[in-house]
């Protein structure tokens, strides 16, 4: 019998990420300082990108990446409602409006076959979401986007350390404009709260840096106005405060160094899910794509109505077993519903219905694994004897 709660995703720290972080906060900058800057170079060294710009939060990430690239009033973005809702609310912020498109059921990612279609003299992005860790097909979303001249974000706040089909890394911006990640606690690393850009665009990278930092420009090179008054600076743009801290910063950099270790370990749980739940007709995996590396954020699986889905999650959480909904489609939130949203997207609602996230994270233990695979199945073999 379990004496503590088993949760659906939790971070791995240890004594390196501990002293990474006692470091910083005896250093003279725990904030500003030459962590992030170093953060970001490793970022961008391991994800194949020019440039990688730590912030706040992936929230924070999406709002400027699609402020940098224009989005206004009477834009639109395209993406998947089967997200977090940041991925939207980020364009509601700057005034554009949301075209969500259904999903592929078998994958959750958004149905590439629908975007041209979804195509109007208003959309200026699309965003593809990688969801769970699996990457979409970036090739053919890249294709359709120089064919319409649009701009591509990648939301990949469940993706780092994935790969796409060719072998490249996800963040290596080769086939978008910019892509976000997301370094909340469940994360594939965590630096307790943040979130990081990266891109290949010098001019992107350099808008970033800037509206990242209230708009404010210190290097005396770039300032409109000169001035001998001492630490003279300009805010030139409406920024905000969206830095990430050195402490943060300088777990990123501890973190990072183990992120290979932490996917693989999520690629051991996720296939001794995927084996025993073979050819069950009654639960099933989401479908792990050949020839992607799968960062396994969420393990996702699907149950065979909506009522033995919700049965399950009441049943694990007796077990002390926790797991989530990921998630409702974002155009079901009151928020959107009042905005007008009164869409209907039926593979999003049918998966919705369905969907149970399991705890994967690389601290699980074999036996625990092993005993929510039994749980599973003890469940499974209950319903069967009611039915």
């Amino acid at each position: 019998m379990l004496t503590n709660n088993i949760s659906y995703g939790k971070q791995s720290i240890d004594e390196s990420d501990i002293n990474a972080v006692i470091e910083t906060l005896k250093s003279d900058r725990l904030t500003q300082g030459s962590k992030v800057d170093e953060f970001e170079e490793a970022l961008a060294r391991y994800c194949g990108s020019k440039y990688a710009v730590a912030v706040s939060s992936a929230t924070a990430g999406l709002h400027l990446a699609y402020q940098v690239l224009g989005l206004s009033t009477g834009d639109e973005i395209i993406t998947s409602p089967i997200t977090f809702a940041a991925t939207s609310n980020a364009a509601l912020y700057l005034g554009a409006d949301v075209k969500f498109i259904d999903i592929v059921s078998s994958t959750i990612l958004m149905d590439n076959d629908k975007i041209e279609e979804s195509i109007t003299s208003k959309t200026k992005i699309i965003v593809p979401v990688h969801f769970a860790g699996l990457a979409s097909d970036m090739v053919e979303i890249s294709n359709i986007a120089s064919k319409h001249n649009l701009k591509i974000v990648e939301d990949a706040a469940h993706a780092l350390g994935s790969r796409y089909y060719n072998g490249k890394k996800v963040g290596c911006c080769d086939y978008s404009d910019m892509t976000v990640f997301s370094f909340h606690p469940v994360k594939s690393i965590t630096t307790g709260e943040g979130g990081a850009i990266t891109t290949n665009s010098k001019e992107l990278y350099d808008k970033l840096k800037l509206l990242r930092s209230h708009g404010i420009v210190r290097d005396s090179a770039d300032l409109k106005y000169k001035s001998t008054v001492p630490y003279y600076h300009e805010m030139q743009f409406l920024g905000y405060n969206y830095r990430m801290t050195d402490i943060q910063a300088a777990l990123g950099i501890s973190q990072l160094k183990r992120l290979d270790q932490f996917v693989k370990r999520r690629n051991l749980i996720s296939n001794f899910y995927r084996i025993t739940f073979l050819g069950d007709s009654n639960i099933k995996p989401l479908e792990n794509l050949d020839g992607r590396y799968n960062s396994y954020h969420l393990f996702v699986m699907l149950l065979d109505d909506a009522d033995k889905r919700n049965k399950l999650v009441s049943f694990l959480e007796s077990k002390k077993i926790s797991t989530q909904i990921h998630y409702m489609p974002v155009y079901k939130h009151p928020y959107y519903i009042d905005k007008g949203y009164s869409i209907s997207l039926p593979n999003a609602e049918d998966y919705y219905k369905r969907c149970v996230s399991l705890p994967i994270y690389p601290a699980m233990e074999d036996c625990e694994a092993k005993l929510i695979i039994d749980y599973v199945k003890e469940f499974i073999d209950l319903e069967q004897e009611i039915e």
